[in-house]
């Protein structure tokens, strides 16, 4: 009894054993397949890294897919596409080791200059009257800058320009990207492969090819959903609901409506008319354009009403300086948290508060009995007020370094 018990014993004793040496070995063998694939994970991301520093480099290509062998071993592979985003650019990134991937998709902005004027040399001072503040360094005609008496009211500060210096401008305007916009432009009248817009909410991430839609059949888009990477475009006027939900998208059409009350993200883009009404909310970063054509209209011009916020880009643009130039009108209380470049005339209303840089080949400034000509009453340029983490575009043409603007999924 005592050796068959004894035998027993010693079975289940080496049982144990046999189970926990296994055990240990599934163990070590698990942690190691972890570890490996922890390594792996954090060589991608280092892959991706180089990638988007490759990407942020000056004049590296658009429109072409490339396949970089990272260390000459065939191991680290990365393919990168940057292509342009409506003024931007956005990059997608895709490393991968073996059967191990990763991907990043990004926007891409350039940093900005410390200007917060810039007026066109015309031979005609600029006048600051009223509670006007200016943040900055101002680029201005020869003739220089000067306090005001208007409608009763001294200029009411001792400094023209705070925190900044005061330089001479040149005749004309620092130019956009010629390429930058020609490629916009032809957006108007080039034939994509454009679908009609069955569904009201789609959503398209920025890794899959973009999706473009007619929607020249409709005058107006309502409840409707649409993010990521999808282009909109009509060939007729567009009403924007305040209804809808638009999250980084492009919409071209002739003339755009934004309707008092909206909230949103996108770029828009006209050849005749781009009118935001009271209200209307677009954040960071938004974009306002209106590119002048053989086919638009007598005078070209982007309208934000009352109490509208903006923050991004609003920019006019025309080939050549006409009688009517292109004009951007800011009403009253608007706040643009950016930049206003205007290729003819900018129209500002009391209260207009601008975080960022205004350019301009004249003021108009519209007062309930008056409208003047390169005046600036009771507003607020302010350079320092922009965020520090604002970046422009390259369709300013700046050469300034590149930066990641915002991550896309």
């Amino acid at each position: 009894m005592f050796r068959a018990g004894a035998l027993y014993f010693s079975i289940v004793i080496a049982l144990f054993i046999a189970v926990i040496t296994s055990s240990l070995l599934l163990l070590a063998g698990h942690y190691r397949n972890t570890y490996l694939k922890e390594l792996r994970f954090t060589r991608l991301l280092n892959n991706l890294d180089s990638g988007q520093a490759f990407a942020l480099a000056p004049n590296s290509s658009l429109d072409t897919i490339q396949k970089v062998d990272l260390y000459g071993d065939g191991i680290d592979s990365l393919v990168i596409l940057k292509r342009e985003w409506g003024i931007y650019e956005q990059v997608q990134l895709q490393a991968f080791i073996q059967k191990d991937t990763l991907t990043r998709a990004m926007l891409i902005g350039t940093e900005t200059d410390s200007v917060v004027l810039y007026l066109s040399d015309e031979d005609r001072p600029l006048s600051l009257g009223g509670k006007t503040k200016v943040f900055g360094n101002v680029l201005i005609p020869k003739s220089g800058i000067k306090k005001a008496y208007v409608d009763g009211k001294a200029y009411r500060h001792e400094r023209l320009v705070n925190d900044g210096e005061i330089k001479y401008s040149a005749r004309l305007l620092p130019k956009l990207d010629p390429l930058l916009v020609e490629r916009l432009k032809s957006i108007f009248k080039e034939k994509y492969n454009y679908a009609a817009l069955t569904d009201t909410t789609v959503h398209q991430s920025f890794l899959k090819p973009t999706l473009y839609f007619d929607v020249s059949d409709k005058k107006r888009l309502e409840k409707a959903s649409f993010s990521g990477n999808i282009i909109i475009r009509s060939d007729s006027a567009l009403t924007i609901s305040k209804s809808c939900k638009l999250n980084g998208i492009q919409i071209y059409a002739p003339t755009i409506i934004v309707e008092s009350g909206f909230e949103g993200n996108c770029q828009l883009f006209a050849i005749d008319s781009l009118i935001i009404k009271e209200k209307v909310h677009l954040s960071y970063p938004s974009v306002a354009a209106v590119l002048k054509t053989a086919n638009s209209g007598a005078f070209p011009n982007i309208v934000l009403g009352k109490r509208v916020r903006f923050e991004g880009i609003i920019f006019t643009h025309e080939q050549k300086r006409s009688a009517l130039q292109t004009m951007v009108s800011l009403d009253s209380a608007v706040n643009v948290k950016g930049e206003v470049y205007s290729t003819g005339m900018l129209k500002l209303a009391e209260a207009v508060v601008i975080d960022g840089k205004a350019t301009c080949n004249r003021f108009m400034m519209q007062t309930k009995q008056v409208l003047y000509e390169n005046f600036l009453i009771d507003l607020t340029l302010n350079r320092n007020a922009r965020s520090k983490y604002y970046l422009s575009s390259p369709v300013f043409n700046t050469k300034l370094p590149n930066q990641v603007l915002k991550w896309l999924n």
